[in-house]
């Protein structure tokens, strides 16, 4: 892996025995912890994780949580699920994201990190693509360039690194703290006048202004998402 994966997991479902940190950490894995639900997708909007590992329970509050990672924050990665036997039926069913996976207990530690580096490989392969697309945006990694109906878009790197993030992860939510530190490699609560600037001149120099077919939606007290609007909403 070209870089430290990190992995996040609710301390308060999954305690995880010694050996299972030890595996993930001997093979360089960044251990984090959500104290809670609510502390976890707070983690989840300011930072960047490579995989959740997050215990599996038939109950709303499981259904709330999946909700607001997949619904809300629009979180793509995959997800490691830890349940008793007798519930692989319903993983099957929710295991519906293409990179989700689980395990039931007992696991092994090497299980466990087999299943976790093939989460993260895959996902990062995908994700990291040279080339891709969205409607009539065209962006090229390596040439650091973004194109508009076949026409070169004029940007400055931060600009581009910016535009490239919300255009491969629509619906996305970013927070501006994770944007800085994404972006920036600013890792500290100072002023996010950086990070609004620049997305107000992203707006402009992507033609994304809210009365074509996306638009980048200030949330607030959260931060920025891409959007694609319905007809109607476009043309309203």
């Amino acid at each position: 892996m070209s870089k430290l994966p990190k992995v996040l997991h609710l301390v308060q479902e999954f305690e995880f025995d010694e050996p299972y940190l030890v595996a993930l950490k001997d093979a360089g894995y960044q251990c984090y912890i959500g104290k809670d639900r609510k502390h976890l997708l707070k983690q989840l909007e300011a930072e960047e994780f490579d995989l959740l590992i997050l215990d599996w329970r038939n109950d709303d509050t499981t259904e709330w949580l999946l909700e607001q990672i997949r619904v809300f924050l629009k979180w793509q990665g995959p997800i490691l699920f830890i349940a008793d036997k007798g519930e692989e039926k319903q993983l099957h069913q929710v295991c519906t994201h293409h990179f989700d996976n689980f395990l039931t207990r007992p696991i092994q530690p090497n299980t466990l990190l087999s299943y976790a580096n093939k989460l993260v490989n895959d996902a990062r392969y995908t994700m990291h693509q040279d080339n891709f697309e969205l409607g009539p945006y065209k962006i090229a990694m390596g040439l650091k360039q973004i194109s508009f109906n076949n026409k070169p878009i004029s940007l400055t790197s931060k600009e581009f690194d910016l535009g490239a993030l919300f255009l491969r992860n629509p619906g996305r939510l970013y927070s501006r703290k994770f944007l800085l530190k994404k972006i920036w490699g600013i890792d500290c609560d100072i002023s996010t006048r950086t990070v609004d600037a620049h997305v107000s001149s992203l707006r402009k120099k992507l033609n994304i202004k809210g009365d074509g077919m996306y638009r980048i939606k200030t949330v607030y007290q959260h931060g920025y998402r891409l959007e694609l609007l319905e007809e109607t909403e476009a043309v309203a």
